[in-house]
């Protein structure tokens, strides 16, 4: 993975914010002001004096957004507007005005938000993952501020050793397991032994909740994400009366993961070859929907709330404890049930496998019930 696809990867607005800092103040030195993020900034995430030019950074908390144009439309003209208020005001010198994102800009958005600069004196421009990526190698001491960016160099080195030790290696063994790794899944495709569309769908289920372990530990001891997030009663009031909408949705589509026509079209009709990328979908829906959760809660356990409303809002970040748990034994029971089927299928005369895979997510009424005691008392 070279530099830039790593950059694309930040999905925590504080590290993204801190590596603009660092980039930009090793390009400009002071002509570069940094702003302090953690304060209400008004859309001035940085200003370069000599060209009177503002910066706005930005990174989605979840990398599919980065496809989603109507996201990057909005984000783009609501920042881009808050420049031309500022300048509109007085309060800031503006002539120019640079998007800094990790991800690429599409060129009809772009179109629409040049124009938009261009109608009040303002020459619109952006940067992207591939800017970070260059300033980062020539510039050392950014580098090793960021240790977890890995240079194109390193990587190389990598690639070339791992190449040079799987030339060496013994003849591939057949996978018929539910695959622990990558390596492990990508044999199991090219080989495709007696069953391996399920193998495949509850490996992509076990490596994906194992990689979400951190963040499970996290919710277990009541850890948020700082969001940077200060609220006052009003926006709380107004986030308190949205929040379940989200845990809908998500909830939503993890269910959507057990369509018929869908499971079909994925491990194809009884004596059919499934189809190895839908197959990976289909898992992915449900440990993306588990992830969802998981930072759903972290969000609102990051933010901040005035006295007296806080509670209300920890109650809710505790309901998604129930559905959580759901998602978990579903997956560990798949893992377990699957990981049979081999050995079953060695048999001299194997019967007919047939198991059922249910998800049901369910809510503690208990926990509901004091929500709801939280919002009556709290008499918006």
């Amino acid at each position: 993975m070279n530099l830039a696809a790593q950059v694309e990867l930040i999905t925590v607005p504080q590290d993204f914010t801190r590596l603009c800092n660092a980039v930009l103040q090793a390009e400009y030195g002071i002509d570069f002001l940094p702003i302090d993020d953690d304060r209400a900034d008004r859309g001035n995430d940085g200003y370069l004096k000599s060209e009177k030019r503002m910066f706005a950074a930005h990174c989605f908390k979840r990398i599919q957004n980065q496809r989603l144009d109507h996201e990057i439309r909005s984000k783009m003209m609501g920042d881009l507007r808050k420049a031309i208020q500022l300048k509109m005001a007085g309060d800031w010198e503006i002539e120019a005005w640079t998007f800094l994102s990790n991800y690429p800009i599409p060129e009809h958005i772009a179109r629409q938000v040049v124009a938009a600069g261009k109608e009040s004196g303002i020459c619109v421009s952006w940067s992207g993952p591939g800017y970070f990526a260059e300033v980062l190698q020539r510039f050392r001491s950014v580098r090793e501020m960021f240790p977890n960016l890995l240079g194109n160099d390193i990587l190389d080195r990598l690639a070339a050793i791992t190449e040079k030790l799987e030339s060496l290696a013994p003849a591939e063994a057949v996978v018929n397991w539910v695959p622990r790794s990558i390596q492990e899944q990508r044999a199991l495709i090219s080989q495709k032994p007696p069953a391996w569309e399920y193998l495949l769908f509850a490996g992509v289920l076990r490596q994906g909740k194992e990689l979400l372990e951190p963040k499970w530990r996290d919710y277990l001891i009541r850890n948020g994400s700082r969001t940077g997030r200060y609220l006052d009663k009003g926006s709380a009031r107004i986030y308190l009366h949205g929040i379940w909408s989200d845990a809908e949705f998500i909830a939503e589509r993890a269910m959507s993961a057990f369509d018929e026509r869908l499971q079909l079209e994925a491990f194809g009709a009884p004596g059919e070859p499934g189809n190895a990328e839908l197959i990976k979908q289909s898992a992915d829906r449900i440990v993306k929907s588990y992830e969802d959760l998981l930072d759903w809660a972290a969000e609102i356990r990051g933010t901040v709330f005035p006295e007296g409303v806080k509670r209300a809002f920890d109650v809710a970040a505790m309901a998604a404890a129930q559905p959580l748990t759901d998602i978990r034994s579903f997956i560990d029971r798949t893992v377990n049930s699957i990981d049979e089927i081999p050995a079953r299928l060695a048999q001299r005369d194997p019967r007919p496998i047939t198991f059922t895979l249910t998800l049901e997510l369910t809510i503690n009424e208990a926990v509901m019930a004091e929500f709801r005691k939280e919002v009556r008392r709290l008499r918006w």
